[in-house]
Formats: structure tokens, sequence, C-alpha cells
């Protein structure tokens, strides 16, 4: 049994010592195969680091050549150890088990001792006791790990140096670490090879400017195909050695003329730059000395061309200007708008020819932040030689993007300024045929002049114009170039503005050219000094301008003392408000004043230049006289209502004061009646005079309204019911007036209301039914009364007057009702102004005479917000 444990034991004991053999085998394998792994790794990081140094690309092909050798002799030299490496023998083995043990007389090596003599008893018992020490001290035995000991190899830590000085020239090649490298095997001839492998590439896309987005890079390290996003209009941009680096474009990629160069460094070769516009679809390929740097296919977001269409038919205004409302949309932005004409064409005829070039107007762009959306713009081509004549019109829009869209085409007849004297507008025409069709209109121009310079005595044509036609008709006579042409049709335009207005021109153009300038200014939000200095040339200029035509119509008699002090007040507090709205920064109310107070001259211009008949003057003066006399008739009607109440006041403080205590007679009342009745009648004969007067303005305001119906119906307006009515009401009122008496003399009832009282309902009721026929009169005016056609076509505004009132001068629109009218045009401030309208409504509301609808109307007046 003894025999049997000791076989087990030993068989446990080889075991573990196999075990612990193979560990430390392998542990001296790793410790023998390790400095040589390390140097190997340290020559090759010194190759790498020497290449990204670039020492490869100035190196000459043969020093590439040795350097490269030289290295791979080191990276041999290193790791011929290992190939000379084997496996750790058994004394070896066993001697790494005794270090590792710890134990004093090397237990792993003793195992293998036997004993010499085994005969004696007490010999074989001391090696039994030395072969279980040995045992346990084996079984103690743990394998330490590897250790190469490479601080015993490289003392001085040149391992970590190499590290450090690769991490570094990684560094300095950034995206080049694989051009570097792939130098040192480019062993042609010459250095150039080597030099493109390594030089530097910088490539990028410019986005335009309305994309509002940042350079995008492009990779040219990896020479992998890539895909980027680009805006329409952006700028590829490849810098690199001239020679060495080339790019390839296909498709919708267009190159920049006058490619930019960076400045050249001192000693150093300055790179190349190229660009390319980025249209569409394409693609682009990088190539560094022969080799794909880049391949680059671009996706292109398409930037599309603005719209612009014409939001209301154009608008032909009475100075010859035109007036366009259109509506610009684009995602961007918009830089700017046009109006282009051009002369209509029939497809199956030659291009028609004219002298002078196409009209062209900028359009203003809407005030917004990318200048899209609704504007308006006036066109002054009343001066062109085509104004007249009917063109097609097309609108244009440029976006940021450098795209143009335009309208659909329409055709437009060109406004003109309007001539009214019959020769100067004889002129103006044949200038226009004359400019229109140079190849045929010449004859017919001549024969023209020549018949308008026929007998200038009998049709009193001045000496200076009989001398200008027949100088325009020789120079027509001997003109053979176009440009002799152009000549006579300036001088045809020259001789019509002088026959026309003189120097009415000259103080139109200044008003024009200032109403531009602060437009412009207030469009692109100038400062309020200089807002304020052109406000105040607006309004010298249209001081002049407005003097000059009060002038000459004054000159002409058309233009009342009246009409011009109104022109002047309407002028100079719509220059105070514009001038306040700039101020305050209200751009958009200002330009709006602007196109108010040029609509406001048109009007003025035409009514100066209108020759008007005598008839249309005294109907307009009639029209005049009906709107003063329904003011007098409701100025009379609040009279009269004041006085019935002030004789009211009067009755009752002239009635005793009744005594409770005091009980009444028979008879008493009867007494107190007539006492009542005698007060009241000494009340009224003491107001007798004031009621005179009342009914005798009564009886001239209707004595004026009989004689406006004579004059109306001489002037051959039809009669209006309204006028009759109103005659009947105002007999009425003034039989009331008359000592107290009703209508046809008869005493007023006891009972019944006062003869003021029934004066003051016959006085509404003849302001109604003036009304009434003022409105079928202005029927009539403009061709919608009750006969059909009326004989008054239309109505020459005053000068100063608005365009849409009405006969009496008030606002028909919604917006423009009440605005300018009465007294309250002479009111300073809003708040002043809506105190007297207030206080206006409590008294009229106050009056109990007023019909229930009138008074209805009031209540909701004084309730509205």
């Amino acid at each position: 049994m003894a025999e049997a444990h000791d076989d087990k034991s030993d068989a446990e004991l080889n075991g573990r010592l196999d075990g612990l053999s193979r560990r430390a085998g392998r542990a001296l394998l790793v410790e023998r195969a390790w400095p040589p792994v390390v140097a190997g790794v340290g020559v090759a990081i010194l190759f790498l680091a020497v290449s990204w140094l670039g020492v490869w690309l100035v190196a000459p092909r043969a020093l590439r050549i040795g350097g490269v050798m030289l290295f791979a002799l080191g990276l041999v030299f290193a790791l011929w150890p290992l190939f000379r490496l084997r496996w750790p023998g058994a004394r070896d083995i066993a001697a790494r088990l005794d270090r590792d043990s710890g134990a004093a007389h090397r237990p792993a090596t003793s195992l293998g001792d036997s004993l010499a003599n085994g005969d004696d008893p007490a010999t074989r018992a001391l090696w039994a006791a030395h072969q279980a020490r040995l045992r346990r001290a084996v079984e103690a035995v743990r394998v330490a790990p590897p250790a190469p000991g490479l601080a015993e190899h490289d003392p001085y830590a040149l391992r970590f140096g190499v590290a450090m000085m690769a991490f570094a020239a990684a560094v300095v090649a950034g995206p080049e670490l694989a051009g570097r490298l792939a130098a040192a095997f480019d062993w042609r001839d010459g250095a150039a090879p080597a030099a493109a492998a390594g030089s530097r590439i910088d490539a990028w896309i410019d986005p335009p400017p309305y994309a509002g987005r940042p350079p995008v890079v492009i990779d040219v390290a990896s020479g992998a195909a890539q895909t980027l996003t680009a805006f329409e209009g952006s700028v590829l941009v490849v810098r690199g050695e001239p020679g060495v680096v080339e790019t390839k474009v296909e498709g919708a990629i267009d190159p920049v003329e006058g490619e930019a160069k960076p400045a050249a460094q001192s000693g150093v070769k300055p790179p190349s730059e190229r660009r390319w516009t980025i249209r569409g679809q394409g693609r682009a390929t990088i190539w560094r000395g022969g080799s794909r740097a880049a391949d680059v296919a671009f996706s292109v977001i398409a930037a599309g061309a603005p719209t612009i269409a014409l939001t209301s038919e154009p608008e032909s205004n009475l100075s010859g200007s035109m007036t366009l409302a259109y509506r610009i949309e684009e995602r961007y932005g918009v830089t700017g708008a046009r109006a282009d004409f051009a002369l209509p064409r029939d497809p199956t005829k030659p291009a028609p020819r004219s002298l002078a070039e196409p009209p062209q107007a900028g359009l203003e762009t809407p005030n917004s932040a990318n200048g899209a959306g609704e504007a308006r713009s006036t066109l002054d081509l009343s001066e062109h030689p085509w104004a007249g004549a009917r063109v097609t019109m097309t609108l244009g829009a440029t976006s940021v993007s450098g795209k143009t869209g335009r309208s659909a085409p329409v055709e437009v007849t060109l406004p003109q300024r309007p001539f009214h004297n019959p020769l100067a507008r004889a002129l103006v025409e044949e200038r226009r045929d004359l400019i229109l069709d140079p190849d045929f209109a010449p004859r017919r121009v001549e024969a023209a002049l020549t018949g308008l310079s026929v007998a200038p005595e009998l049709f009193d044509t001045p000496a200076g114009v009989y001398l200008g036609l027949k100088q325009a008709s020789n120079a027509l006579d001997a003109a053979h170039t176009d440009a002799d042409l152009l000549g006579v049709a300036q001088l045809l335009w020259t001789m019509a503005l002088q026959i026309e207005d003189g120097d009415m021109t000259a103080a139109q153009r200044d008003l024009r050219a200032a109403e531009q300038a602060l437009r412009e200014a207030l469009k692109r939000g100038a400062s309020d000094d200089e807002i304020r200095k052109l406000t105040q040339a607006l309004r010298e200029a249209a001081q002049r301008f407005a003097a000059e035509m009060a002038m000459k119509a004054e000159k002409n008699g058309d233009q009342s003392a009246q009409d011009s002090n109104r022109q002047a007040q309407s002028l100079d507090k719509l220059m105070d408000r514009l001038e306040q709205a700039a101020r305050e920064g209200a751009r958009e109310q200002a330009e709006a004043m602007l196109d108010q107070m040029q609509s406001m001259f048109e009007n003025m211009q035409s009514a100066e230049n209108d020759q008007e008949s005598a008839a249309e003057r005294a109907l307009q003066k009639q029209i005049d006289e009906l709107g003063k006399l329904m003011r007098d008739q409701q100025a009379l009607r609040d009279d009269t209502f004041r006085s019935d109440q002030r004789d009211e006041e009067r009755r009752r403080k002239a009635r005793p004061a009744p005594n409770p205590g005091a009980q009444a007679a028979p008879g008493d009342d009867g007494q107190a009646e007539a006492e009542e009745d005698d007060g009241a009648s000494r009340s009224d004969k003491e107001a007798s005079p004031g009621d005179q007067e009342l009914a005798g303005r009564q009886k001239a305001l209707g004595d004026r309204l009989a004689e406006m119906q004579r004059m109306l119906k001489s002037l051959g307006a039809k009669g209006e019911k309204g006028f009759d009515a109103a005659e009947g009401a105002m007999q009425e009122a003034e039989g009331d007036l008359q000592g107290g008496q009703g209508q046809g003399g008869e005493p007023t009832p006891r009972g019944s209301r006062s003869g003021k009282g029934a004066a003051v309902d016959a006085q509404g009721r003849a302001i109604e039914a003036l009304r009434e026929g003022a409105q079928g009169l202005q029927q009539q005016m403009n061709g919608s009364g009750q006969g059909g056609q009326g004989r008054y076509q239309a109505r020459r505004m005053r000068p100063g007057e608005q365009q849409g009132e009405d006969p009496l001068g008030r606002g028909r629109r919604q917006g423009d009702i009440g605005r300018n009218e009465g007294p309250l045009r002479d009111m300073g401030s809003v708040a002043e102004r809506a105190r007297k309208v207030m206080d206006e409504l409590r008294r009229r509301l106050a009056d109990p005479n007023r019909s229930e609808d009138e008074r209805d109307y009031l209540e909701r007046l004084m309730k509205r917000d």
C-alpha cells in the first residue's frame, strides 16, 4: 500500500512538474522573442516617421532606393533572432522554475537527482525525507509572467523617442500620410513623381450668397467616390501645385473666367487655383500626379426663377404716367424688377423697325425682407417717342441667384402726355409716326407739315411756329439717315412742348424728381435728416408747381380764389402729414401719401388743361351752390331749434308757482289759463323780431332754390322731384315761422306743437329732399338718370379735389367719408376733432324734433367704439 501511494504521488508530482515546465517554456520563449520584435517595430516606426516628414519627397531616386534598402536591412537585422528562436531546453526550464520558486536548493533541478547508495536504510530514509521536501517546494512553485528586460536592451529608451517622432510627423503630414509613404517606393526617374504623390490639394464648394450656407470641404485623401449636395450657382474651387494637380469635370459645370491665384510667398512656388460654376448635375475628378485623389458627384438644388404678374389692369394717369400693380414671388430674394416694352409683331411679316430704342422702366420691389410680395410703381414714359402707341409689355424680376422670371406679355397703350393745343397734338402724332415707321412715314409727315404751315394768317399761326414748321419740313426733305430723322423728331417734340405750355414742363419735372428722390430714400431707409431735407425740397417744388398752375388758371378765368386757397391748404396739410409719417418711421404710410399727392397734382393739371364748355362751368357752379344751400338750410334748422328751446324756457319761467295750501275757486282755472296765455303771448311778441329774421332767412333760401332750379332747366338738366319737395317744405317752414301760425296762416291750435317746432320738422324734410335731388342730379351727370343717357357723361374735377368725391366735395369711398369735410377740415389734432364730433352728436341727439331714424343713427354713432 505504501508503494502504491508513492507511485500515485510520483505521478501527480510529474504531472504538476510537466505543466510548470510548459508554462516556464512559454515565458522563456516570449522573453527571448520580445526584444527583436520591439526592435523591428522600432525600425518600421522610424521609417514611417522619416516618410511622413517628407524626406522622400525631396530625396533623389538613389537615396530613396538606398534608404528603403537600409531600413529593410535594419528590419531584418532586428528580427534575425526570431529566425534562430527554439523551444527552451529542460535545463533552462528547470533553472526558470528554480528562479520562480524562490527556494535556496533548486527544487526543480534537484528532482532529477538519483540516490547513489541505496543499500543503507538510514540513507534511504534521509533521501525519502529530502524527496518529500522537494515535492512540497515544487507544489508551491508559481511561474512568473514573462520579463523581457527591455530596459537592459534599450537603456536610453530610444523606442519612446521614435514613437513620439512618428506621432509628430503624422501631424505634419495631415491628409498626405499615404502619399508621403508611397513616395518612398516610387523609384521612377526624377523627383517629380515623388513630389506629386505628396503634393497638397485644397478643394471645397462655395455656396452662392442667396443660400446662406458655409463652404463644403471635399475629401482628397481617400480617393473614394463621394456625392455632395450643392446649390445651383455654387463654385467648385480646387487649389494645388501646377502641373501636378489636375481636375476633370463632366456635366453642367462651367469654368469661371479670370481664375484667381493666391499671392506668391518668398521662395515658394505658389499653388494654382481653378474655379468652376455648378449649373446642374455633374461630376468632378481630381488627380494628383496621375493617381485619383477625389471623385465627387454633385446633386444640385435648383434655385428656380422668380415669378412676377400683374394684380390689376394698368392704370393710365392724367399726367401721362402709368401705374402698375404687381406681385413678385421668390424663395431666396429679389434684386430688381423692370418693365420691358416692344412693338406688336405679326409672325407672317418682317419685324417692325423703330428709330428709338424700346422703352424700359425700373419697377419698385416690395418693401419686405427678401423683396417679394405686392408692390406698385408709377412709370413716366410720357416723353418717350413711343408714347401713345400700342405696345406689348412684359414684366421681369431678377432673383439673387441671377435668374430672371417674366410675366405673360400684355398689350397696352403707352400713356402720353395730354396735349390740348391742336397744333401741338398734331406735331406729337407726326413725331410718333416718324419714329415707328421710318421707312414709309417721312413722306406722309412731310405732307402733314406742309399742310400745317398753309395760310398762317388765316389760322393765326405764330411766326415762330410757322418758321419751325418750315424748318422741320426742309430738314425732313434733306434727311438721308436715321440720325437725320431722329433730329427732325426731336425738333417736332420741342415745338410741341413750347406750343403747349411753355416753361411749365420744368416745374413739373422738378416736382417729379423731388418725389422720386423721396421715394428712393424711404425705400432704402435713409436717415431722418435726409428725409427731412428731401421732404422740404418736395414741399418747395410742389408749392412752385401749384403756384404756376394757379396763376395760369387765374389768367384763364378757370379758378376762383376759394379754390386756390383750398388747394393750398390741402397741399400744406398733406405735406405735414407726410413729414410726420416719415419722421415717425411709418414709411409705407408716407409712400401712400406720396401716391395721394401725385394723384392730386395730376387732377389739378387735368383740371387746368381741360377745356370746359360754358354749360359745364355753369352746371358746376350750380352744383357748388346746391352744396352751400344745403349747409345754409341745416344751419337755419339748428338756429330755429335753439330759438324754440329759448322760447320754451321763457314760457316756463313766466308761469306762476302753484300754492299747495290754497284751494282754487270756481272759475280760477279759466282765469289762470287766460293769464298763462297772455304771458305766452307777451313772450311770443317779445321774440317776434327774431322769428321774423328766421322767416326771412327761410324765404331767401327758398328763392335761391327756385333760382337754381330755373338755371338747371336752362342748362338742359331734367327736373328732380326732390327739389320740388324741398321747395314746398321750405314754404311750409316759412309759414310756421311767421307769427307762430301754421300752414295757410291758420293759428296754431291749443295743445299742438309751436310754430317753430313745426318749422324744424319742415326744414328737416327740406334737407332730405335736397339730398335726394342732389343724388338725382349726380345720376344725370353720370349718364344713369331716369331718362337713360344723361347729357353730361363726366364731370371735371376741381383743382385740389380728390378722385372719388361726389359733386358736393365729399368722399364717396368708405375710407374717405367725412375725412376732409366741413369744420373738421380746419381742426388740428385727432383728439380735438373727436371731441368736436362727440359734442355735435350729443347736441343733435338732444333735439326732440329730429326723426326717429335719425335719432337711432346718432345713438349708434355714440355707441360705436
